[in-house]
């Protein structure tokens, strides 16, 4: 199968431009860049554009990796330090900042958006969404009045749980508060039940998602799930070894076992973008922050992931209210026309 090229790119000075519009930039902001020495020229170049699209002041400032200077004495140098000190947003190029090193540096005075080229790889056939932010409102409309929230499937899965107590999360890459990492591209919102009270059945199909191993199933899994916690899981040897082999080899084995979150992507794919339930570009779209209409359920604690899978053909509804349906948008969260014009439809 042919498929269409899209007409906006991902990765582009005017995406970088819009999507730094939305973190507030405008003609009377300073941002100041971060980049080192692995962050590439295409990257750097891009978010220049793109801030220069805006009108806004700007420096890059370059992190020294090396024996003698630490990620934090960089930070804390004069010249990174002043520039830190005036912005109004921070855009971090260079490596992944722990929590630790935000929370002891300037950054955690500061709105800090981190963005990789990476990031973009597996998103060159899907395009970027307005509509990620337009979805993300209207679920956060929703769940104020919701009392329960179901995930079904026609091949068995079923949890449900209520909204007491529920804590939600959206990931839009633009960052809110202060001192905290927001990486983009991303696009879902993160549901975080009180998992006490959640029983019910995961059934993973041949086409969903093992995240963390990468894999596609090859044959259903089933998941039992009680007082939150995963009790058992039955289906073929070898898929249920390798999904064992993930919760054991999880450093806090008391979490290992514990659901901890939902994710709704909120990134509208094409029907074309996969040529089928195992093509291995699935494997490469599982960044759990974007895929549209897939549900990913994660257990472990909360600063790290024991295992995640990916539902790809779930409902998922708010009471009565459908949000997904079969692995697509319902109306709730259909694109307009917009959006489908961007995507070439």
């Amino acid at each position: 199968m042919t498929r269409r090229r899209l007409i906006i790119s991902w990765f582009s000075s005017e995406t970088l431009s819009q999507q730094f519009e939305l973190c507030g930039v405008n003609e009377s902001s300073f941002v100041a860049v971060l980049t080192d020495d692995l962050s590439s020229d295409s990257l750097k170049s891009k978010a220049q554009s793109g801030l220069e699209l805006l009108g806004c002041k700007y420096d890059f400032f370059n992190i020294q990796w090396d024996q003698k200077n630490t990620i934090l004495t960089n930070l804390q140098s004069e010249g990174i330090s002043n520039g830190l000190s005036q912005a109004d947003l921070v855009i971090n190029l260079a490596m992944n900042f722990s929590d630790e090193i935000i929370q002891q540096s300037l950054l955690a005075e500061k709105l800090l958006l981190s963005i990789s080229d990476s990031r973009f790889e597996p998103y060159s056939h899907s395009v970027t969404s307005a509509g990620i932010i337009q979805r993300s409102n209207r679920i956060k409309a929703l769940l104020p009045n919701t009392e329960v929230i179901s995930v079904l499937s026609e091949t068995g899965t079923n949890l449900q749980f209520a909204t007491e107590n529920l804590v939600s999360r959206s990931h839009i890459g633009v960052p809110r508060e202060t001192g905290l990492n927001t990486k983009w591209p991303s696009g879902s919102v993160e549901l975080f039940p009180f998992i006490e009270k959640l029983d019910g059945e995961i059934v993973l199909m041949p086409g969903d998602i093992v995240d963390n191993a990468v894999h596609i199933v090859k044959s259903p899994v089933v998941f039992q799930i009680r007082g939150g916690n995963i009790v058992d899981i039955a289906g073929e040897s070898s898929e249920v070894n390798l999904l064992k082999a993930q919760l054991e080899s999880f450093a806090d084995r008391d979490r290992a076992y514990s659901i901890k979150s939902l994710d709704i992507g909120l990134l509208f794919f094409r029907d074309d973008l996969f040529s089928g339930p195992f093509d291995p570009e699935k494997t490469l779209a599982i960044n759990r922050y974007l895929r549209g209409g897939w549900v990913t359920i994660t257990s472990g604690s909360e600063t790290s992931d024991s295992l995640s899978v990916t539902l790809t053909a779930a409902n998922v509804a708010f009471d009565n209210v459908e949000i997904l349906v079969g692995g697509n948008f319902a109306a709730t969260l259909e694109p307009d026309m917009y959006e489908l014009a961007l995507m070439g439809l």
